[in-house]
């Protein structure tokens, strides 16, 4: 037996709409409510990293006197914020994408593209603030931290945030 819907509206049912005087939404979008994170996840791993290097940097005084382990976690924390911003965070939160790929003559290009047009409404406004805003915010604040190191003396402690900086910056 046919399906009633498949008649009535043809064989693409993508674009069935919900009730009969309603525009078609594309599939999925009825479940976001207006204003939310599309991709909440996403958006949390995209601060915790940075969040946390910050937080082991600020109170590893008070549970290690050493400066070896804190230093190794930093830099393990900041390359998994490194991975996770340059292939996921910057793909789904605002549409950045990026390849290396070697032409005939053995020369290496790098091609960086951003989402356009239609495709700009997949992201929200509020992922796309959340996403600048900690790609800035978190590299000043590694700059202040380094400038305090520098005053009070802590020179390995500023060494340490320069190799940070580094990781953030790039």
């Amino acid at each position: 037996m046919a399906n009633n819907s498949s008649i009535m509206y043809g064989e693409d049912l993508d674009q069935v709409p919900l009730l009969d005087n309603e525009e078609p939404l594309d599939f999925g979008e009825e479940d976001l409510p207006k204003g939310r994170l599309k991709h909440p996840v996403v958006t949390t791993f995209h601060l915790l990293f940075r969040t946390a290097a910050l937080v082991v940097y600020e109170f590893c005084g008070i549970f290690s006197s050493s400066f070896i382990g804190p230093f190794i976690f930093i830099v393990v924390l900041l390359s998994l914020d490194f991975w996770t911003v340059k292939n996921i965070t910057g793909r789904l939160m605002v549409g950045l994408r990026w390849w290396n790929y070697i032409d005939d003559e053995g020369q290496s290009h790098w091609v960086f593209e951003a989402k356009k047009g239609g495709l700009q409404g997949r992201v929200t406004k509020m992922e796309v603030r959340i996403f600048w805003v900690a790609l800035v915010a978190f590299p000043v604040l590694w700059s202040i931290i380094l400038l305090i190191a520098v005053v009070f003396s802590r020179f390995q402690w500023a060494v340490s945030n320069i190799v940070h900086m580094m990781l953030l910056y790039t």
